[in-house]
Parts: structure tokens; sequence; C-alpha cells
């Protein structure tokens, strides 16, 4: 495991994608949530434009691990079904600095290489911060990143999310946007929602930057595994309530 974390921790440093976002994320945007050592979460995130001749569907298993130390890493296979069919293994770590009780730092990447076609992978580095407001029950998020599609990252943007709790640990409404016209640049809104405690579905809708795209949807499920490797757990404060 530690020569593992390593590799992650060198990708993370030197390439990290673009085009889908591998950890927990508010909706798009990489969220400052981090599960415990050893502790993971499977999702299934399904993204889909019903509309005009851009027509296609994505499919999205994912597996989420925490690796300790405020520390998490993703593995995820994304298929996506157009007129040919294409997939992308997106490899993420992120790490995140608890400054206080409500305020976080993190720093992440992803490299995203092509499984189906001979191409350079999409990459990308991002740091933003997080502040929870505790009266409303809101977490406002706000940084930037540094991107490139089929080539070391070298495109700006900006990232932003807002996360209001409606019922707590049952209902959330989520808003996020990343900047620039190329396929992450899009404003993301929707519900998660909570039917049990391990178990969390998340519905938006997805707008992109750029008028050439049209507008898609997505629908993702989450289910709280717990801990797998208990022989090596550290004694750390148990998160899963926040963590989906």
């Amino acid at each position: 495991m530690p020569r593992f974390i390593k590799i992650i921790s060198i990708i993370l440093m030197t390439l990290c994608p673009a085009t889908a976002f591998a950890q927990q994320t508010i909706i798009n945007v990489p969220s400052s949530d981090v599960l415990p050592y050893g502790e993971i979460i499977l999702k299934q995130s399904n993204k889909f434009r019903p509309f005009g001749n851009g027509k296609y569907v994505s499919l999205t298993p994912q597996l989420i691990m925490g690796t300790g130390k405020d520390t998490e890493i993703s593995v995820e296979a994304g298929t996506n079904i157009e007129d040919t069919t294409s997939v992308k293994l997106n490899l993420t770590a992120k790490k995140v600095f608890r400054i206080k009780k409500s305020a976080r730092f993190t720093v992440g990447g992803t490299l995203s290489p092509s499984l189906t076609e001979g191409q350079k992978p999409d990459s990308m580095i991002y740091a933003h911060g997080s502040y929870l407001c505790k009266k409303t029950r809101t977490t406002i998020t706000a940084g930037g990143f540094v991107g490139g599609q089929q080539e070391m990252p070298s495109l700006t943007g900006v990232m932003l999310g807002i996360d209001q709790t409606i019922i707590p640990n049952k209902l959330r409404v989520a808003v996020d946007w990343t900047s620039r016209n190329e396929s992450w640049g899009v404003f993301g809104a929707g519900l998660k929602i909570r039917p049990e405690p391990t178990t969390s579905i998340t519905t938006a809708i997805l707008i992109p930057n750029s008028s050439e795209d049209r507008i898609a949807f997505s629908i993702s499920i989450s289910k709280y595994v717990g801990k797998v490797l208990p022989e090596f757990a550290k004694k750390e404060e148990k998160e899963q309530g926040e963590n989906l």
C-alpha cells in the first residue's frame, strides 16, 4: 500500500482529468469531503444527452478509498456511447488540509488515459478552499485549476460550488460551475438525496459553457461500504455522514 500511495502522489504532483472528476464531488467540482483510512465508497454515475445530434450516454463505475492523513484516491472507468464507444480510465488523488473546524483547503488532480483510442491522456491539477457556514448549513467552495486535453496541464480556469443542506442527512441542494469552453466547462445543479444512511442518490442538470454543446443530465448512486482494512486502521474520526 505505501508504494501504491507514493505512485498516486507522483501522479498528483505531475499529471493530474478534465473530462470527468473521479472523486467525491459537489456535482462536477471535487468536494472537500474525504474518507477515513481504509474506508470505501462504490459509486455508479450515469450521464446522458437526449437532444439533437450530440446524443450520448456515459456509464461510469467508480471506487473511492480513504488512504489516511486526509488523503483519498479513486479509480473509475468511463464508457461513453455515441456513434462509437470509447472508454477512459480516470485515476484521481486529493489531499485535504483542515484549517479550522469550518474551513478546508483541498489540492488534487487526475490522469485520464483512453483505453480505446491511441491518444495522450487528459490531465488536471486543482486547488480550492471550502467554508461551512454552520448557521445556514451552507458549504461554499472556490478555487482554480490547470488542465489539459491530451496534453500536460496548461489551460487555467476557475471552479465554484455551493452545497446547501435542506434536511440534515436526508436532502441537499448542490450547484457548481467550472469555467472555460472545453468539455469540462459546465454549470451543474441538482439534488442529493439520502434514502438510508449508507446510500446517496444525486440527480442533476448539466449546462455546458459552450453554445455548441447541448444540455445533459446525470444521476449517480453512491454506496458506503465501510472499512476494508481494519488491521491497518488508525484512530480517525468517522466521517461517513458527509462523505457521500
